[in-house]
Order: structure tokens, then C-alpha cells, then sequence
């Protein structure tokens, strides 16, 4: 702290006070200056003793800084009448943080891309591109928490791990908000969401800013439902909570986001003391079984990336339209969740020469639950992955850009070890297919043409490691999915995707079940629905081809159309090759 002596009679008083340097990621250096009793003071900022040009505030904070920036001096001139001081000099020192590349893209659930959609992660924010994609460069860590956002869309978060002077790729799909609807304040109200069971009742007199702002008259409240049964992606964070100070899975019956802001943009929530009634609509994916009576409420936080707990809800109404109903005391996403009962799978992951795949990343699907479980590979090759106890799920993995097959595995009541290896593809330019739905038609059939003409199908599966390196890795009868078709090695030609509606039932039918492909492709992902003509005699829906050229790039031509009978084979050369990447 500088002292300033000033003209007899005058008073004494600090010119300068508090001083600091702060380096990445701000990286800011400021200088704060107190008015004296002898008139305005004005300020000249100077970097190695030179005027920093402008620079004339109480404040000055740097331009993005780097390396050739380390050892920089800041300092400031205060003046006014009694004369001038220059304070003592501050030394910036920068830190560099590591980097990595995060990259993907954000799309609605229909797939639609989501141009202008906000992402921030490591306090670093970009906007995505006319083709929903998004590329930043992040402080490596390996648990960055990504928030993606989009005007009319429920906002999410994901965690994803970034390494120094590496590439990540991290796609996501955001919901569209289920209702929109004004409330008055003063006497608060109930919302619904149309066609479904979730909404939420706010008292009267019930709501603040969050900022602590002067409240407005009314409000707009956003109310999406979440269906996990549907897809586990649609959730945010990673199906982990923290009991005990440890990480722990859970499983979802469902969840509920609530998003309440003015005209202004200010958000709003509970006041402290006051509470709401939410009802989350009742999601799994194995209808007719018991479900739990009472379950835990989770709510998201998302300054730690998980689901604590907080409270609970009772299951009411009647099947098909059940929710379950709770009082929450804040507004944030809530889910309908429960601790599950883990035992370990052992399992590694070997490309197609037969060698270990480190750093791989291991994630898990529920089959008969809504959860899922993530771990990576070690040096050798090998994982240990946690899941829900004497259950069904489906295991894969992805190193960088390349896919691995997708496993089918029932864990038992104890831990265990997996007979096979994942593999993974030998170069990026493979791709898999991952067919769901609802609850019916039961029995939905993934179908493909290749280029040679082979027919993989539920009684062709198919094969990864040797030709025609193409497998039907899941097969499903039973509702809601997962199947999952891989491609470890891509031919010259055209391959045709479509369906087969096996169990013949329409009420509903493919188009209202809902059915949803998912095409994932060297790291980028296209989503296909069916669209109006299905009718009740037409079992087919043609998805989409894909011709591969020599050099094995990809192009996706759409179908989208129906058929009561079985959809030509695509004309394809006559003899057959296997692209190769220049």
C-alpha cells in the first residue's frame, strides 16, 4: 500500500491499495485506486514502465496472455492536484495450462443440428457451427464438465476427459422443452406438460431471482420430461452420485428439468423456506415388473457433475400414465433415482492385429434398466467397469475415432470376467448402427445390404474379423432395444440400412413407438426417425445407404421410405474391395 504526502491543510489518505497477478486461465493483472479528499484522481497504466495506451482507469485487466508475457511489469500513475504517484510495480508470471482439443456436436433429438448452440467448458465458450458442431481448445483434465445450451432446448452438462495436446470428441442430443407457460407470480399455479404426466404446482408468492433482483409480475416456466428408458444420452452427468465420499452408479425411473426466467432472461427459484410439487413421469424399460412404490429424489449439481440426493417421491396414477410425484424445495433437473446394487466386469479391450488398446474409454448401456457406467483401459489393454447386479447391459468402447463391437453381457451376483475382448476397428473408417424404440411393436429387426450383396440380419450375423467385417452384435425381441450393427472394415460400394416391423403390430407402429437410429461414423453422429407412411401393412421403413469410396470416405443418402415388402438390394460392383484411408 502507497502512502501520498499532499499540500498543508490537505489530508492523507491511500492512493493505491490491494495488488495481484493472476495467471491462467484469466490471466489479469489489475491495480485498484481510492479517491482522495483532494479532488478527482486520474490513473495512467504502464506495462515496463511504458503508458499502456487507453489504459486510464481505477482497473486495467490484460489482454489474453501468454508465454512471451511471463516476467511483464504492471504499474499505475495516480495524479491530482497535490501531484502524481506511481505505485510499486507487480510481476506477471503465466502459468500454461495444458490443453486439449474437445470437439462434436450438439443436436436435437430428431437430429436436427442445433446451429448457435452454446458450449462452455473450462471457462472457454463457442457457439456451434451451421452443421451443429463445435470445436474448443480446453485445460486438460480428466473430468471436464461441458454445458451445452440452445433456445428452445433443455440445457445438459457432460463430463468428458480431455488430454494435454489431444482430441476429444464428445456429441450430444438436447430436448426440446415439453411446455412453456406464464405464471403470475403472486399467486403461482400448476403447469403440465401436454400428452404427458409431468408438471409441477408453485406456491403462491413462492419464487425469487437468483441474482437477488427486483422480482417481476410474471414469469415463464419450462417444464421437459425425460424419458432414460429411451435413450440413457438424453440425461445429463453420468448416472453417478457420491455415498460415503465414493462414486457410485444409480439407475433413473425417470426425470424432470425446470427452467423458470422473466422476460429479462433472470432466472428464478424457490424462495428459501417454500417448496413444489413435481410429478416425473414413470420411465423403464421393463413394463409390467414391479417398480420401486418409493423412490429417492436426485437432484443435478452441476458444480460437481453429479446426482445427490434430496428427498423422495411416491409412484401414483395408473399404467400406462404412472409418475412420480415429490416435493422439491429448489429447482434444478430432478430424477427419480436409486442406488443400484454393483458387481465388477473384467474385460479388455485388443485391436484387430491382436494388441492391447490403452486409455480406451469402456461405457455400459442398461438393458433391462435405465443406467449406465463408464471406465478406461490401462496399459495392457485391460478394464474394471461396475454394474448393476444379475442384469442385462451391452459393453463397448471407443480409442479416439475408432469403435469397438458391442457386447451383450449378463452380470451375475458376484464379480466376473468376460470370455471375449472388445475390438476395436482397424482404422477409423468403420462405423456402428444403433437401432431402440418403446415398449412395442416387441420385436424390431436391424437389416443390411452390403456391397458384396451379403444380408446381415438376426439369422446372418455376420463377423468382425474377417470378412465381410460386418456383425450384428445385439439382437433384441423383447422391446425398447438395444441393436447394434458394427462395421469394423468398410467395403467400396453401397450399403442399404432399413427395418423390419418383425411382430407386425401397429398400435403403434414403428413411427409412434418411437423408433430412433443412430448412425455413428469416424466421430460424427446421425440420428434417423421415421417419418408419416407407415400405415398398418407396411413392415419396412428404409433408413438410409451409405456409398464408401476408395478412399473411404463416406456419403449418407437418406431414404426415409416405406414399404409392405423388402427393399431391393443397392447395384454395387462387381467385384468386390475394402476402401483404404490416403
Amino acid at each position: 500500500m502507497t502512502w501520498v504526502t499532499v499540500a498543508p491543510g490537505a489530508c492523507r489518505e491511500p492512493a493505491t491499495a490491494s495488488t495481484w497477478i493472476k495467471a491462467a486461465p484469466a490471466r489479469r493483472a489489475k491495480r485498484e485506486g481510492i479517491d482522495t479528499c483532494d479532488g478527482t484522481l486520474t490513473y495512467q497504466w504502464q506495462r515496463n514502465g511504458a503508458p499502456i495506451a487507453g489504459a486510464t482507469s481505477a482497473s486495467y485487466t490484460t489482454p489474453a496472455t501468454g508465454a512471451a508475457d511471463e516476467g511483464a511489469t504492471f504499474s499505475v500513475v495516480v495524479s491530482n492536484a497535490a501531484g502524481n504517484v506511481t505505485s510499486n510495480a507487480a510481476t506477471l508470471h503465466v502459468t500454461l495450462v495444458p490443453r486439449g482439443s474437445l470437439s462434436g456436436e450438439v443436436k436435437a433429438t430428431d437430429g436436427t443440428a442445433l446451429v448457435g448452440a452454446t458450449v462452455v467448458a473450462g471457462g472457454v465458450s463457442g457457439t456451434t457451427d451451421a452443421n451443429g458442431r463445435y470445436t474448443l481448445s480446453v485445460p486438460a483434465s480428466e473430468r471436464v464438465l461441458v454445458n451445452f445450451s440452445a433456445a428452445g432446448h433443455a440445457g445438459t452438462q457432460r463430463p468428458a476427459t480431455v488430454a494435454a495436446s489431444g482430441s476429444t470428441t464428445l456429441n450430444v442430443q438436447l430436448i426440446p422443452v415439453g411446455t412453456a407457460q406464464a405464471l403470475d407470480l403472486a399467486t403461482g399455479g400448476t403447469v403440465s406438460v401436454p400428452g404427458s404426466t409431468a408438471q409441477v404446482t408453485l406456491p403462491a408468492g413462492g419464487l425469487v431471482r437468483q441474482d437477488g433482483g427486483t422480482p417481476a409480475a410474471s414469469v415463464t416456466v419450462e417444464v421437459t420430461p425425460i424419458d432414460p428408458a429411451l435413450d440413457i444420452g438424453r440425461m445429463p452427468g453420468d448416472y453417478t452420485t457420491v455415498v460415503s465420499g465414493a462414486v457410485t452408479p444409480i439407475e433413473s425411473f425417470g426425470a424432470i428439468a425446470v427452467e423458470i426466467r422473466d422476460a429479462g432472461g433472470a432466472l428464478y427459484n424457490l424462495a428459501s423456506g417454500r417448496s413444489a410439487t413435481i410429478r416425473i413421469p414413470l420411465s423403464t424399460r421393463v413394463p409390467g415388473v414391479s417398480v420401486p412404490r418409493t423412490v429417492p429424489l436426485f437432484y443435478y449439481n452441476e458444480a460437481l457433475g453429479r446426482w445427490m440426493e434430496e428427498g423422495s417421491a411416491t409412484l401414483q396414477g395408473t399404467a400406462p400414465n404412472q409418475y412420480y410425484e415429490g416435493t422439491v424445495t429448489h429447482f434444478s433437473y430432478w430424477n427419480a433415482d436409486r442406488v443400484i446394487e454393483t458387481v465388477y466386469l473384467n474385460g479388455c479391450v485388443r485391436d484387430a492385429a491382436d494388441q492391447p488398446v490403452a486409455d480406451a474409454l469402456v461405457a455400459t448401456d442398461g438393458i433391462n434398466y435405465s443406467g449406465s457406467s463408464t471406465a478406461r483401459t490401462g496399459t495392457d489393454g485391460s478394464f474394471r467397469i461396475a454394474v448393476k447386479r444379475e442384469s442385462q447391459l451391452t459393453l463397448s468402447a471407443l480409442a479416439g475415432n475408432r469403435l469397438t463391437n458391442t457386447l451383450s453381457v449378463t452380470s451375475g451376483s458376484s464379480d466376473s470376467t468376460l470370455p471375449n475382448c472388445l475390438v476395436l476397428s482397424e482404422t477409423a473408417a468403420s462405423l456402428n448402427i444403433r437401432l431402440t424404440w418403446g415398449e412395442l411393436p416387441e420385436d424390431v429387426d436391424s437389416h443390411v445390404f452390403l456391397p458384396n450383396g451379403t444380408h446381415i440380419f438376426y439369422s446372418n450375423k455376420g463377423s468382425l474379423l474377417s470378412p465381410t467385417f460386418a456383425n450384428l452384435d445385439v439382437d433384441d425381441t423383447d422391446g425398447y432395444g438395444p441393436e447394434v450393427v458394427t462395421v469394423s472394415k468398410l467395403m467400396v460400394g453401397t450399403y442399404r440400412y432399413f427395418l423390419r416391423n418383425y411382430s407386425g403390430t401397429f398400435d403403434p407402429g414403428m413411427t409412434t413407438s418411437p423408433v430412433r437410429v443412430e448412425l455413428n461414423l469416424a466421430g460424427s453422429q446421425r440420428v434417423f426417425v421415421p417419418g408419416s407412411g407407415e400405415g398398418t401393412g407396411n413392415y419396412y421403413w428404409h433408413a438410409f445407404d451409405l456409398v464408401v469410396a476408395s478412399d473411404c470416405s463416406v456419403t449418407v443418402q437418406p431414404a426415409g421410405t416405406w414399404s409392405a415388402s423388402q427393399p431391393a438390394q443397392p447395384t454395387n460392383p462387381a467385384t468386390v474391395t475394402y476402401c483404404s484411408v490416403p
